[in-house]
């Protein structure tokens, strides 16, 4: 009978712990990330943190005693610049509408710990177990913000990307014909566009405007395609493709596919100026790709060559942006390299970068490459975001041969030596 009363005196005075590896510290920092979510005003959160403060940083994973702050409202208040008045609202708030203590005081509101003779420790204060039980709602709450400020990164990207394409086009189209009516509507909605998002852009505004980035990207890419019909002669700005000779890339043979040259583009300042004045200058936050890798890679590069040189999970993301469209194109590998950047642990910074430096579509051959390199059976690429700058880096010094790695990876697929995870 007394084992059956021990065990269940150890049982009663078992105490929540905090997950995994996580320190008092580590709450404290997910509670600054998550307190704007939860409705969590700056004031309680100064009062909270305090009080954290005040525990003993070896109770929160300890399961023998709970984390209690000992500390009087007075003292709080003296520590956090507030009157005693906030500090008991903050601690109303924090036990009734949050959940996050539970008030174990005396009558008065004192505070106190003392040993009895027999050993034992006699604690009243206030209680943060119920927060230590709340830490995996939270844990879970810092991770899907976490996903929203990813998303808001990827999406900005490929708006970047988009409007760079929109330039691209527009200085090839408008000098050659500068009296089109589509061309100078096309020029004012770009020059429309802001240049920038603030914090206050949700994520369903950013969406909305990257169709209508896509949108007249898809325009002009129709306006191309038909003007290139008209003069019978193949656009000067679209890669030309060979017939491949396996079954399912014949799709694409004598097929204009509309890939911009961005390895073989010059540096165009502006768009030439309209007879109304419009003028696409350059602006500072979508910079014009500078000369990228002057390689011709010519015939060689079709899109499904491309596509099956991809990870599974790269073409899956050239996949969803390709969507209706027949055939995938520069903005469809660029969208695929962008969705790898968080799973590869790059900094959109570095893509950036490499897409200011060499143009999108070179930047996304470098992820491309990256991404396969990664299950190189010799050298694999342990780095991604390292090498992505190293690459830029090589680019500015006219020593970055792109078409060596990508022939490379083409031979090795074609003798059906091209590795997997």
């Amino acid at each position: 009978m007394s084992s059956i009363s021990h065990a269940f005196r150890e049982e009663a005075y078992s105490c929540p712990v905090l997950p995994g590896n996580m320190q008092r510290s580590d709450v404290q920092r997910l509670m600054r990330r998550v307190a704007p979510a939860i409705g969590m005003h700056d004031g309680q959160l100064t009062v909270m943190l305090a009080m954290i403060d005040e525990t003993r940083p070896s109770d929160w994973v300890d399961s023998s005693v709970e984390p209690i702050c000992f500390a009087m409202q007075s003292n709080i208040a003296a520590l956090t610049g507030k009157d005693e008045r906030t500090v008991r609202r903050v601690e109303a708030a924090l036990e009734g509408v949050f959940n996050f203590i539970r008030k174990d005081v005396a009558m008065n509101g004192r505070r106190c710990r003392f040993r009895r003779s027999d050993g034992s420790e006699y604690r009243q204060g206030i209680v943060f177990s119920p927060l230590i039980e709340a830490m995996p709602r939270l844990i879970e709450l810092e991770a899907d913000l976490h996903s929203g400020r990813i998303d808001r990164s990827i999406l900005k990207q490929k708006i970047s990307a988009a409007k760079r394409l929109v330039r691209s086009k527009l200085m090839d189209l408008q000098p050659r014909f500068p009296d089109d009516s589509f061309l100078r509507e096309a020029a004012d909605t770009f020059l429309s566009w802001p240049t920038r998002f603030y914090a206050s852009v949700s994520v369903d505004e950013l969406r909305e405007h990257l169709s209508e980035v896509s949108e007249i990207v898809d325009k002009l890419v129709a306006f191309s395609q038909s003007k290139q019909k008209m003069s019978a002669r193949p656009d000067t700005d679209d890669l030309q493709y060979i017939q491949d000779t396996t079954q399912e890339t014949s799709v694409f043979c004598n097929k204009p596919v509309d890939m911009q040259a961005a390895l073989k583009r010059a540096d165009i300042e502006q768009v030439t100026a309209q007879p109304n004045g419009c003028t696409v200058s350059k602006e500072k936050d979508d910079r014009d790709p500078q000369p990228a890798d002057k390689t011709d890679f010519g015939d060689h590069l079709t899109p499904m060559r491309l596509f099956y040189l991809c990870t599974e999970e790269m073409q899956l993301q050239v996949q969803i942006s390709q969507g209706d469209r027949p055939y995938p194109d520069e903005r469809d590998f660029t969208n695929g390299a962008i969705d790898r950047l968080q799973p590869l642990g790059i900094h959109p910074s570095a893509f950036n970068d490499a897409a200011d430096q060499m143009g999108s579509m070179a930047a996304s051959l470098c992820v491309l490459i990256i991404d396969r390199n990664r299950f190189h059976p010799k050298t694999p690429i342990n780095s991604p975001g390292g090498v992505l700058r190293a690459m830029t880096r090589r680019h500015a010094y006219g020593q970055l041969h792109l078409d060596r790695s990508l022939f490379g990876l083409m031979h090795r697929a074609s003798a059906g030596n091209v590795w997997k995870p």
